[in-house]
């Protein structure tokens, strides 16, 4: 599992739920971080030599949609599978690990937490935080986020959910990740706000079939055309530079 597959010239952790909750339960496993790039991302990291660092520098990098599983399977890794940073914090609040949510606005936490302790009122909750808004060129070195996460590994969780958009949290990740044993950083995005019940999915018939893009497009058109623009741009560009 700790194996990384280059897709697109990003290195990816082929895996599944159940070896994946394995990994994570073990302490001496639990240090850095872990990253979900999409597409986009991926593609952003073949121009931009610190994200593709950051990616490969990830304790785990998880394909967070169908076509960096599609393309796992051709390389043969027929087991790995899609993984949701959704369904990911749902089974491990199921499980005794702590957590501690970093992100998103104080308001959508507020009514995050709310909701996570209805549906899981048994899970181990060290506390939450909203960290200040900042643009990708200010993340690295900032006071405020580094006095942050000292606070937080004072508590010892076992997991910290960082929840900004894409790349900004691995940015966040990799320049104020600490290598101590036992506790991960884990960058899940939007998922804080799902769980706020300030964002949706969509249905799960849409994710199966590879087409979460297109809600997000329906859902949001001003934020996802530039992105799949991008993709629609780059993506031909990438493929040929590979396979030439």
């Amino acid at each position: 599992m700790n194996t990384k597959v280059e897709i697109l010239n990003v290195g990816f952790n082929p895996t599944d739920y159940q070896q994946l909750l394995a990994f994570l339960s073990e302490s001496k496993n639990r240090k850095g971080y872990v990253c979900f790039p999409d597409i986009y991302n991926i593609l952003r990291a073949n121009e931009d030599e610190t994200l593709k660092n950051i990616y490969d520098s990830a304790t785990l990098t998880l394909p967070d949609g169908k076509p960096s599983e599609f393309l796992l399977h051709r390389k043969g890794y027929k087991n790995a599978v899609t993984i949701s940073g959704y369904w990911l914090c749902k089974k491990l609040l199921n499980t005794e690990l702590s957590h501690f949510f970093y992100g998103s606005s104080d308001n959508n936490l507020k009514l995050m937490m709310n909701n996570i302790k209805k549906e899981f009122p048994g899970a181990n909750i060290a506390g939450s935080k909203s960290p200040p808004f900042l643009e990708e060129n200010q993340i690295a070195g900032n006071a405020v986020i580094k006095a942050d996460l000292e606070n937080i590994r004072k508590s010892k969780p076992d997991i910290i959910w960082v929840g900004i958009s894409s790349p900004k949290q691995d940015l966040l990740m990799y320049y104020h990740n600490s290598a101590q044993e036992g506790t991960i950083m884990i960058g899940v995005g939007a998922v804080f706000d799902y769980f706020a019940g300030k964002a949706h999915m969509g249905p799960e018939w849409i994710k199966k079939l590879g087409l979460r893009w297109f809600y997000q497009l329906l859902m949001d058109p001003k934020r996802y055309y530039s992105r799949l623009a991008y993709i629609f741009l780059k993506l031909p560009v990438v493929v040929f530079k590979k396979s030439s």
